[in-house]
Order: structure tokens, then sequence, then C-alpha cells
């Protein structure tokens, strides 16, 4: 489970980076190996036939890989804006709240001060 966290916490570019090389390498092999097969045979059609292999394997790879990587990245990352949008909200209100209860404590201080001016006042008198 902890490899399963380490490897969602990994940057999305370097996912993506990754996987692009696989694709790519895997292509590039399956071409040559492909044109290599068709050129021991010297047949044409069978090389057109590699070559769509090669790609129809390339295209059906990237798909699983944008299933099975990109898609639960993007939706975790989905979430994870959404609770730092949360999180700002609360940020802000709190922050709020904050600056209210000070201007509500000197208010406090300065009728405790009034009050007290008014009772030495009053003494005085």
């Amino acid at each position: 489970m902890k490899k399963l966290s380490a490897f969602l916490n990994t940057p999305v570019k370097v996912v993506a980076a990754l996987g692009l090389i696989v694709l790519v390498t895997e292509t590039l092999l399956m071409a040559l190996i492909g044109f290599q097969d068709t050129h021991l045979k010297n047949s044409l059609p069978e090389a057109a036939w590699a070559l769509i292999d090669s790609i129809v394997l390339t295209a059906i790879v990237s798909t699983s890989l944008y299933i099975l990587i990109f898609r639960p990245m993007c939706y975790q990352q989905a979430e994870l804006e959404r609770q730092l949008d949360e999180l700002r909200r609360f940020q802000k209100l709190t922050v709020g709240r904050e600056l209210r209860m000070k201007e509500l404590a000197e208010e406090n201080a300065a009728l405790r001060k009034q009050i007290a001016a008014a009772q030495t006042d009053e003494t005085k008198s």
C-alpha cells in the first residue's frame, strides 16, 4: 500500500515522460522487428501489416496507460484542488473571524478605559 501511495505522489510530468519513452521505444522495436521479418521474407504487404501491428499495439498500450495511470491522477488532482479551495475558504473565514475578534478586543479595552476614567472622575468629585 505504501508503494501505491508513493507512486500516486509521483509528479504527472515524470509519469508522462516515462509513458512517452515506453511508447516510443515499443513502437520502434515493433517496427524494427516487423521490418526485419519482412526483409527476410521479401514481402511488401507483410511489411505494411507489421507497421500496422506496431501502431495498433502502441494505441492499445497508450490507451491502457491513460486509463490506468492518467485518469486516476487527474481525479486525484481534481480532488486535491477541491480540498485546497476548501482550505482557502476556511482560512479566509478564520482570518476574518480573528480580525473581528481583535477589533472587538480593542473596543472592549477602549470601553474599559472610559469606564475606569469615569470611575476615577466620580471618586475625585
